[in-house]
Protein backbone atom coordinates (compact mmCIF):
# COMPACT_ATOMS: atom_id res chain seq x y z
CA UNK A 1 0.00 0.00 0.00
CA UNK A 2 0.99 3.80 -1.19
CA UNK A 3 -0.26 4.97 2.05
CA UNK A 4 -0.50 4.77 5.48
CA UNK A 5 -3.58 5.52 7.47
CA UNK A 6 -4.19 6.98 11.35
CA UNK A 7 -7.83 6.75 12.74
CA UNK A 8 -7.91 9.60 15.53
CA UNK A 9 -10.21 7.87 18.45
CA UNK A 10 -8.23 9.30 21.13
CA UNK A 11 -10.78 12.44 21.50
CA UNK A 12 -12.85 12.65 25.24
CA UNK A 13 -15.70 13.81 23.20
CA UNK A 14 -16.40 17.03 26.10
CA UNK A 15 -18.73 18.11 23.50
CA UNK A 16 -21.16 15.11 23.27
CA UNK A 17 -22.69 15.63 26.50
CA UNK A 18 -23.78 12.52 28.92
CA UNK A 19 -23.50 10.16 25.35
CA UNK A 20 -19.89 9.86 26.05
CA UNK A 21 -19.63 9.38 30.09
CA UNK A 22 -17.89 6.20 30.04
CA UNK A 23 -17.70 5.37 26.33
CA UNK A 24 -15.71 6.77 23.65
CA UNK A 25 -16.81 8.60 21.55
CA UNK A 26 -15.90 6.54 18.64
CA UNK A 27 -18.05 3.94 20.16
CA UNK A 28 -21.44 5.59 20.29
CA UNK A 29 -23.89 3.90 18.00
CA UNK A 30 -24.68 5.15 14.76
CA UNK A 31 -27.09 3.05 12.96
CA UNK A 32 -26.45 -0.59 13.48
CA UNK A 33 -22.71 -0.06 13.95
CA UNK A 34 -20.33 2.21 16.27
CA UNK A 35 -19.28 5.19 14.69
CA UNK A 36 -15.60 3.66 13.86
CA UNK A 37 -16.89 1.76 11.60
CA UNK A 38 -17.95 4.04 9.38
CA UNK A 39 -14.01 6.12 9.18
CA UNK A 40 -12.95 2.01 9.05
CA UNK A 41 -14.98 1.01 6.60
CA UNK A 42 -14.17 3.81 4.09
CA UNK A 43 -10.46 2.30 4.76
CA UNK A 44 -11.27 -1.29 3.45
CA UNK A 45 -13.05 -0.30 0.90
CA UNK A 46 -10.67 1.32 -0.72
CA UNK A 47 -7.61 -1.23 -0.71
CA UNK A 48 -5.73 -0.68 3.21
CA UNK A 49 -5.22 -3.24 4.75
CA UNK A 50 -4.09 -2.48 8.54
CA UNK A 51 -4.07 1.14 9.95
CA UNK A 52 -2.75 2.77 13.08
CA UNK A 53 -5.75 3.47 15.41
CA UNK A 54 -5.28 6.22 18.03
CA UNK A 55 -7.46 5.24 21.68
CA UNK A 56 -7.75 6.60 24.93
CA UNK A 57 -6.34 3.96 27.48
CA UNK A 58 -9.10 3.56 29.37
CA UNK A 59 -11.21 2.43 26.95
CA UNK A 60 -8.94 0.69 24.96
CA UNK A 61 -10.53 -2.96 25.88
CA UNK A 62 -13.68 -1.15 24.57
CA UNK A 63 -11.90 -0.76 21.66
CA UNK A 64 -10.93 -4.03 21.34
CA UNK A 65 -14.42 -5.41 22.07
CA UNK A 66 -15.98 -3.49 19.38
CA UNK A 67 -13.08 -4.20 16.56
CA UNK A 68 -13.83 -7.82 17.16
CA UNK A 69 -17.39 -7.40 16.82
CA UNK A 70 -17.35 -5.20 13.28
CA UNK A 71 -16.58 -7.76 11.01
CA UNK A 72 -13.73 -5.82 8.85
CA UNK A 73 -11.05 -7.27 7.60
CA UNK A 74 -9.13 -4.06 8.76
CA UNK A 75 -6.13 -4.99 10.75
CA UNK A 76 -5.53 -2.16 13.85
CA UNK A 77 -2.28 -0.98 15.25
CA UNK A 78 -4.03 0.00 18.51
CA UNK A 79 -2.08 2.93 20.00
CA UNK A 80 -2.97 4.18 23.69
CA UNK A 81 -2.77 7.58 25.06
CA UNK A 82 -2.75 8.86 28.23
CA UNK A 83 -6.66 9.89 28.69
CA UNK A 84 -5.68 13.19 31.28
CA UNK A 85 -3.13 14.83 28.68
CA UNK A 86 -6.19 16.00 26.44
CA UNK A 87 -3.65 16.02 23.40
CA UNK A 88 -4.41 17.66 20.26
CA UNK A 89 -4.31 16.24 16.74
CA UNK A 90 -0.87 16.82 16.08
CA UNK A 91 0.44 15.81 19.72
CA UNK A 92 -1.44 12.40 18.80
CA UNK A 93 0.49 12.43 15.51
CA UNK A 94 3.82 13.19 17.30
CA UNK A 95 3.17 9.86 19.61
CA UNK A 96 2.89 7.28 16.30
CA UNK A 97 4.99 9.46 14.42
CA UNK A 98 8.16 6.55 14.56
CA UNK A 99 5.47 3.89 13.15
CA UNK A 100 4.82 5.98 9.89
CA UNK A 101 7.61 5.34 6.90
CA UNK A 102 5.45 6.93 3.92
CA UNK A 103 3.17 9.43 3.29
CA UNK A 104 -0.26 9.15 5.53
CA UNK A 105 -3.73 9.49 5.12
CA UNK A 106 -4.96 10.90 8.70
CA UNK A 107 -8.66 10.83 9.29
CA UNK A 108 -10.99 11.91 12.48
CA UNK A 109 -12.65 8.53 13.60
CA UNK A 110 -15.88 10.90 13.71
CA UNK A 111 -16.00 11.21 10.39
CA UNK A 112 -18.63 10.02 8.44
CA UNK A 113 -17.76 10.29 4.07
CA UNK A 114 -18.27 8.17 1.38
CA UNK A 115 -15.21 9.90 -0.70
CA UNK A 116 -13.34 8.74 -3.19
CA UNK A 117 -10.10 8.15 -1.62
CA UNK A 118 -8.91 6.82 -5.06
CA UNK A 119 -9.58 10.53 -6.42
CA UNK A 120 -8.33 12.19 -3.28
CA UNK A 121 -4.87 10.71 -3.47
CA UNK A 122 -4.55 10.89 -7.16
CA UNK A 123 -5.46 14.69 -6.66
CA UNK A 124 -2.18 14.35 -4.13
CA UNK A 125 0.27 12.80 -6.39
CA UNK A 126 -0.83 15.16 -9.56
CA UNK A 127 0.25 18.37 -7.26
CA UNK A 128 2.77 16.41 -5.39
CA UNK A 129 1.61 17.74 -2.74
CA UNK A 130 2.67 18.24 1.24
CA UNK A 131 -0.88 18.38 2.33
CA UNK A 132 -4.19 17.47 0.58
CA UNK A 133 -7.23 18.76 2.63
CA UNK A 134 -10.74 17.10 2.58
CA UNK A 135 -13.31 19.71 2.36
CA UNK A 136 -17.00 20.19 1.49
CA UNK A 137 -19.68 22.83 1.31
CA UNK A 138 -21.71 23.04 4.27
CA UNK A 139 -25.04 22.62 2.40
CA UNK A 140 -23.40 19.35 1.21
CA UNK A 141 -22.41 18.44 5.22
CA UNK A 142 -25.34 19.48 6.72
CA UNK A 143 -28.25 18.27 4.00
CA UNK A 144 -31.51 17.65 5.34
CA UNK A 145 -30.32 18.48 8.82
CA UNK A 146 -32.34 21.15 11.30
CA UNK A 147 -29.93 24.47 10.79
CA UNK A 148 -31.48 25.90 14.08
CA UNK A 149 -30.24 23.28 16.03
CA UNK A 150 -26.85 23.21 14.46
CA UNK A 151 -26.12 26.76 14.63
CA UNK A 152 -22.35 27.45 16.45
CA UNK A 153 -22.30 23.66 16.82
CA UNK A 154 -20.64 22.71 13.80
CA UNK A 155 -16.79 23.44 15.06
CA UNK A 156 -14.67 26.53 14.08
CA UNK A 157 -15.73 28.54 11.61
CA UNK A 158 -12.97 28.53 8.91
CA UNK A 159 -11.98 31.36 7.01
CA UNK A 160 -10.97 29.63 3.44
CA UNK A 161 -9.05 31.36 0.57
CA UNK A 162 -8.24 29.04 -2.97
CA UNK A 163 -6.58 29.94 -6.15
CA UNK A 164 -9.50 28.08 -8.77
CA UNK A 165 -6.90 28.27 -11.54
CA UNK A 166 -4.49 26.51 -9.30
CA UNK A 167 -5.96 23.50 -8.84
CA UNK A 168 -7.82 24.63 -5.61
CA UNK A 169 -4.58 25.62 -3.92
CA UNK A 170 -5.24 26.59 0.01
CA UNK A 171 -4.09 30.26 0.37
CA UNK A 172 -5.79 31.26 3.29
CA UNK A 173 -6.85 28.98 6.19
CA UNK A 174 -7.63 30.75 9.25
CA UNK A 175 -10.24 30.35 12.13
CA UNK A 176 -12.37 33.06 12.21
CA UNK A 177 -11.86 33.37 16.23
CA UNK A 178 -7.83 34.47 15.23
CA UNK A 179 -8.69 37.00 13.33
CA UNK A 180 -7.54 40.04 14.98
CA UNK A 181 -10.12 43.55 14.47
CA UNK A 182 -11.82 41.80 11.17
CA UNK A 183 -8.49 42.62 9.71
CA UNK A 184 -7.01 39.09 7.74
CA UNK A 185 -3.19 39.42 7.21
CA UNK A 186 -2.38 38.81 3.55
CA UNK A 187 1.49 38.66 2.50
CA UNK A 188 2.49 40.49 -0.81
CA UNK A 189 3.83 37.53 -2.85
CA UNK A 190 0.63 35.54 -2.20
CA UNK A 191 -0.98 37.96 -3.76
CA UNK A 192 1.39 38.91 -6.40
CA UNK A 193 1.24 34.86 -7.36
CA UNK A 194 -2.26 34.64 -6.63
CA UNK A 195 -4.13 37.87 -7.56
CA UNK A 196 -7.79 36.05 -7.87
CA UNK A 197 -8.58 34.15 -4.62
CA UNK A 198 -12.08 32.58 -4.44
CA UNK A 199 -13.13 33.52 -0.25
CA UNK A 200 -14.87 30.74 1.44
CA UNK A 201 -16.86 30.96 5.09
CA UNK A 202 -18.83 28.10 4.08
CA UNK A 203 -16.23 25.16 3.89
CA UNK A 204 -16.61 22.58 5.95
CA UNK A 205 -12.76 20.82 7.21
CA UNK A 206 -13.88 17.18 6.64
CA UNK A 207 -10.45 16.07 9.22
CA UNK A 208 -9.27 13.78 6.23
CA UNK A 209 -5.48 14.84 5.32
CA UNK A 210 -3.03 13.53 3.24
CA UNK A 211 0.29 14.45 4.39
CA UNK A 212 3.69 13.66 3.25
CA UNK A 213 6.39 11.60 5.43
CA UNK A 214 8.38 14.62 5.76
CA UNK A 215 5.44 16.86 7.04
CA UNK A 216 5.35 13.88 9.43
CA UNK A 217 8.47 13.89 10.39
CA UNK A 218 8.63 18.38 10.88
CA UNK A 219 5.52 17.84 13.35
CA UNK A 220 7.42 14.75 15.45
CA UNK A 221 10.51 17.01 16.04
CA UNK A 222 8.83 20.53 16.60
CA UNK A 223 6.72 20.03 20.26
CA UNK A 224 5.08 23.45 19.68
CA UNK A 225 2.50 21.96 17.01
CA UNK A 226 -0.67 20.94 18.84
CA UNK A 227 -3.20 20.92 16.47
CA UNK A 228 -2.95 19.75 12.92
CA UNK A 229 -5.87 22.26 11.71
CA UNK A 230 -5.20 25.62 13.79
CA UNK A 231 -1.20 24.83 14.04
CA UNK A 232 0.29 22.61 11.15
CA UNK A 233 -1.77 23.38 8.10
CA UNK A 234 -1.65 27.14 8.74
CA UNK A 235 2.29 27.02 8.80
CA UNK A 236 2.61 24.61 6.03
CA UNK A 237 0.13 26.94 3.79
CA UNK A 238 1.65 30.18 5.10
CA UNK A 239 5.27 28.91 4.05
CA UNK A 240 4.06 28.84 0.44
CA UNK A 241 4.92 32.35 0.10
CA UNK A 242 7.79 32.69 1.85
CA UNK A 243 9.32 36.87 1.33
CA UNK A 244 12.81 36.01 1.62
CA UNK A 245 14.48 32.91 -0.08
CA UNK A 246 15.98 30.33 2.45
CA UNK A 247 19.51 31.01 1.81
CA UNK A 248 18.70 34.98 3.28
CA UNK A 249 16.65 33.73 5.71
CA UNK A 250 18.99 31.15 7.35
CA UNK A 251 21.94 34.24 7.05
CA UNK A 252 19.89 36.34 9.05
CA UNK A 253 19.29 33.72 11.30
CA UNK A 254 23.63 33.42 11.51
CA UNK A 255 22.90 29.58 9.58
CA UNK A 256 24.22 28.80 5.80
CA UNK A 257 22.66 27.00 3.39
CA UNK A 258 22.98 26.45 0.05
CA UNK A 259 21.89 28.69 -2.57
CA UNK A 260 18.45 26.96 -4.96
CA UNK A 261 18.67 30.28 -7.13
CA UNK A 262 21.97 30.01 -8.54
CA UNK A 263 22.98 26.24 -8.23
CA UNK A 264 20.25 22.94 -8.50
CA UNK A 265 23.25 20.53 -7.88
CA UNK A 266 21.63 17.47 -7.26
CA UNK A 267 24.54 15.56 -5.69
CA UNK A 268 24.45 18.22 -2.80
CA UNK A 269 23.55 15.63 0.24
CA UNK A 270 20.38 16.66 2.05
CA UNK A 271 22.50 16.28 5.13
CA UNK A 272 24.51 19.36 4.27
CA UNK A 273 21.18 21.51 3.64
CA UNK A 274 19.03 20.06 6.69
CA UNK A 275 22.31 20.55 8.84
CA UNK A 276 22.92 24.39 7.98
CA UNK A 277 19.25 25.34 9.05
CA UNK A 278 18.03 25.33 12.61
CA UNK A 279 16.85 22.37 14.03
CA UNK A 280 12.66 22.87 13.64
CA UNK A 281 13.28 24.88 10.44
CA UNK A 282 10.67 23.56 8.15
CA UNK A 283 13.09 22.99 5.36
CA UNK A 284 14.98 20.60 7.25
CA UNK A 285 12.68 18.22 6.95
CA UNK A 286 11.89 18.41 2.98
CA UNK A 287 13.85 15.48 1.03
CA UNK A 288 16.39 16.41 -1.49
CA UNK A 289 14.30 14.71 -4.56
CA UNK A 290 11.11 17.14 -3.13
CA UNK A 291 13.51 20.20 -2.75
CA UNK A 292 15.27 20.15 -5.96
CA UNK A 293 12.38 18.67 -7.84
CA UNK A 294 9.95 21.47 -6.89
CA UNK A 295 12.60 24.14 -7.29
CA UNK A 296 12.76 23.33 -10.92
CA UNK A 297 9.44 23.22 -11.44
CA UNK A 298 8.93 26.45 -9.46
CA UNK A 299 11.82 27.93 -11.82
CA UNK A 300 9.66 27.68 -14.52
CA UNK A 301 6.66 29.77 -13.45
CA UNK A 302 7.17 33.65 -13.48
CA UNK A 303 7.32 35.13 -10.03
CA UNK A 304 10.15 32.38 -8.46
CA UNK A 305 7.52 30.11 -6.73
CA UNK A 306 9.54 27.49 -5.44
CA UNK A 307 8.32 27.32 -1.97
CA UNK A 308 4.49 27.14 -3.32
CA UNK A 309 6.17 23.22 -4.61
CA UNK A 310 7.73 22.66 -1.48
CA UNK A 311 5.13 23.26 0.78
CA UNK A 312 2.10 22.95 -2.02
CA UNK A 313 -1.31 22.81 0.32
CA UNK A 314 -4.20 21.74 -1.90
CA UNK A 315 -7.91 21.84 -0.91
CA UNK A 316 -10.43 18.54 -2.65
CA UNK A 317 -13.63 20.21 -2.60
CA UNK A 318 -16.63 17.18 -2.70
CA UNK A 319 -19.28 17.83 -4.99
CA UNK A 320 -21.87 15.03 -3.81
CA UNK A 321 -22.51 12.26 -1.33
CA UNK A 322 -21.70 12.43 2.72
CA UNK A 323 -18.70 14.08 4.26
CA UNK A 324 -19.78 15.16 8.10
CA UNK A 325 -18.19 14.38 11.54
CA UNK A 326 -20.44 13.28 14.69
CA UNK A 327 -17.94 15.56 16.90
CA UNK A 328 -20.81 17.60 18.93
CA UNK A 329 -24.39 15.73 20.58
CA UNK A 330 -26.10 17.97 18.22
CA UNK A 331 -24.49 16.81 15.23
CA UNK A 332 -24.43 13.81 16.27
CA UNK A 333 -28.52 13.66 17.23
CA UNK A 334 -29.14 15.32 13.62
CA UNK A 335 -27.07 12.38 12.14
CA UNK A 336 -28.90 9.61 13.32
CA UNK A 337 -31.95 11.71 12.48
CA UNK A 338 -31.34 12.35 9.14
CA UNK A 339 -29.35 9.58 7.63
CA UNK A 340 -31.65 6.88 6.86
CA UNK A 341 -31.10 3.10 7.00
CA UNK A 342 -30.93 2.75 3.55
CA UNK A 343 -28.07 5.58 3.80
CA UNK A 344 -26.32 4.23 6.06
CA UNK A 345 -26.43 0.85 4.07
CA UNK A 346 -24.94 2.20 1.99
CA UNK A 347 -21.69 4.05 4.12
CA UNK A 348 -21.63 0.70 5.26
CA UNK A 349 -21.30 -1.17 2.13
CA UNK A 350 -24.24 -3.54 3.23
CA UNK A 351 -27.71 -4.90 2.67
CA UNK A 352 -28.97 -5.23 6.52
CA UNK A 353 -32.83 -4.51 7.25
CA UNK A 354 -33.28 -1.85 9.44
CA UNK A 355 -34.72 -4.18 12.09
CA UNK A 356 -32.30 -7.15 13.30
CA UNK A 357 -33.59 -10.40 12.59
CA UNK A 358 -33.49 -11.23 16.05
CA UNK A 359 -35.70 -8.36 17.78
CA UNK A 360 -38.67 -9.77 19.40
CA UNK A 361 -41.23 -7.62 17.90
CA UNK A 362 -45.36 -7.69 18.58
CA UNK A 363 -47.39 -7.92 15.35
CA UNK A 364 -49.14 -4.52 15.97
CA UNK A 365 -45.99 -2.43 16.93
CA UNK A 366 -44.66 -0.49 14.02
CA UNK A 367 -41.10 0.66 12.87
CA UNK A 368 -40.98 2.60 10.15
CA UNK A 369 -37.74 2.05 7.26
CA UNK A 370 -36.11 4.93 8.57
CA UNK A 371 -36.01 3.45 11.89
CA UNK A 372 -32.99 1.06 13.33
CA UNK A 373 -33.74 -1.37 15.28
CA UNK A 374 -30.27 -3.63 16.81
CA UNK A 375 -30.14 -7.26 17.74
CA UNK A 376 -31.68 -8.83 20.77
CA UNK A 377 -34.61 -6.23 21.57
CA UNK A 378 -38.04 -6.78 22.50
CA UNK A 379 -40.65 -4.74 21.45
CA UNK A 380 -44.00 -4.59 23.06
CA UNK A 381 -47.57 -4.34 21.76
CA UNK A 382 -49.18 -1.42 19.91
CA UNK A 383 -45.52 0.48 20.10
CA UNK A 384 -44.77 3.01 17.38
CA UNK A 385 -41.23 4.00 16.13
CA UNK A 386 -40.40 6.79 14.45
CA UNK A 387 -37.23 8.28 12.15
CA UNK A 388 -35.31 6.66 15.68
CA UNK A 389 -32.46 4.43 16.50
CA UNK A 390 -32.54 1.64 19.14
CA UNK A 391 -29.21 -0.05 20.03
CA UNK A 392 -28.60 -3.73 21.10
CA UNK A 393 -30.32 -5.40 24.17
CA UNK A 394 -33.32 -2.81 24.69
CA UNK A 395 -36.52 -3.38 26.43
CA UNK A 396 -39.71 -1.48 24.97
CA UNK A 397 -42.95 -2.00 26.68
CA UNK A 398 -46.54 -1.71 25.44
CA UNK A 399 -47.88 1.68 23.82
CA UNK A 400 -44.47 3.04 23.90
CA UNK A 401 -44.42 6.00 21.10
CA UNK A 402 -40.55 6.65 20.34
CA UNK A 403 -40.33 10.07 17.85
CA UNK A 404 -36.81 11.45 16.74
CA UNK A 405 -35.25 9.62 19.48
CA UNK A 406 -31.69 7.79 19.51
CA UNK A 407 -31.91 4.63 22.42
CA UNK A 408 -28.86 3.01 23.58
CA UNK A 409 -27.84 -0.31 24.44
CA UNK A 410 -29.48 -1.89 27.12
CA UNK A 411 -32.23 1.20 27.88
CA UNK A 412 -35.63 -0.69 29.20
CA UNK A 413 -38.84 1.54 29.03
CA UNK A 414 -41.58 0.37 30.28
CA UNK A 415 -45.32 0.83 29.21
CA UNK A 416 -47.63 4.05 28.07
CA UNK A 417 -43.96 6.01 27.33
CA UNK A 418 -43.91 8.95 25.21
CA UNK A 419 -40.33 10.33 23.84
CA UNK A 420 -39.59 12.86 21.62
CA UNK A 421 -36.44 14.05 20.17
CA UNK A 422 -34.74 12.45 23.12
CA UNK A 423 -31.14 10.99 24.01
CA UNK A 424 -31.42 7.79 26.51
CA UNK A 425 -28.09 6.65 27.25
CA UNK A 426 -26.88 3.33 27.75
CA UNK A 427 -28.52 1.03 30.97
CA UNK A 428 -31.50 4.09 31.67
CA UNK A 429 -34.42 2.56 33.02
CA UNK A 430 -37.71 4.50 32.48
CA UNK A 431 -40.71 3.79 34.24
CA UNK A 432 -44.84 3.57 33.03
CA UNK A 433 -46.29 6.80 31.51
CA UNK A 434 -43.38 8.92 31.36
CA UNK A 435 -43.13 12.23 28.88
CA UNK A 436 -39.89 13.31 28.04
CA UNK A 437 -39.03 15.94 25.04
CA UNK A 438 -36.03 17.57 23.91
CA UNK A 439 -34.65 15.80 27.00
CA UNK A 440 -31.09 13.63 27.68
CA UNK A 441 -31.35 10.95 30.21
CA UNK A 442 -28.19 9.96 31.28
CA UNK A 443 -26.42 6.82 32.35
CA UNK A 444 -27.90 4.15 34.57
CA UNK A 445 -30.65 7.01 34.96
CA UNK A 446 -34.19 5.83 36.52
CA UNK A 447 -36.82 7.89 35.64
CA UNK A 448 -39.72 8.17 37.74
CA UNK A 449 -43.24 6.96 36.95
CA UNK A 450 -45.09 9.47 35.13
CA UNK A 451 -42.34 12.18 35.03
CA UNK A 452 -43.12 14.92 32.38
CA UNK A 453 -40.16 16.91 31.42
CA UNK A 454 -39.37 19.09 28.27
CA UNK A 455 -35.92 20.49 27.53
CA UNK A 456 -34.06 18.44 30.63
CA UNK A 457 -30.65 16.81 31.12
CA UNK A 458 -31.77 13.99 33.59
CA UNK A 459 -29.91 11.89 35.87
CA UNK A 460 -30.03 10.19 39.30
CA UNK A 461 -28.82 13.37 40.95
CA UNK A 462 -32.09 15.50 39.69
CA UNK A 463 -34.14 16.64 41.33
CA UNK A 464 -37.33 15.69 39.97
CA UNK A 465 -37.44 12.51 40.89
Amino acid sequence: MEFQAVIMAGGRGTRMGCITEGTAKALIPVGQHPLLYYPAKLLEKWGFEEAILIVPSSQSGQFSTAIGQMGLSLKFDIVQINDDDDLGTAEALRIVAPKIKRDVLVLSGDLISDIALQVFADKHRRQNAAATILMADESLAFADMDETKLKGNQGAELIVALDKDDNDRVCVFVDEGDVEGGDLPMSRRMLENHPQLMFCKDLYDGHLYLLKKWVVDYVAANPTLKSLQCDLLPKLISSQFKRRSPKAEAASSGYATPSLHSSLDESEPRGLMASSLPPTDIRRFVPQDHWFDSCKAGASIPGTREAEELYGCYAYIMEAGHCVRANTMQLYAEICRTFSHSKLSSLACENIPNVHPSVSKKEKSQACSESVIDAKCTIGERCSIKKSTISKHCTIGDRVRITNSIIMDHVTIKDGCTLHNTIVCSNAYINEQCSLTNCQVGKKCTVNAKTHSKNEELNNDSHEF
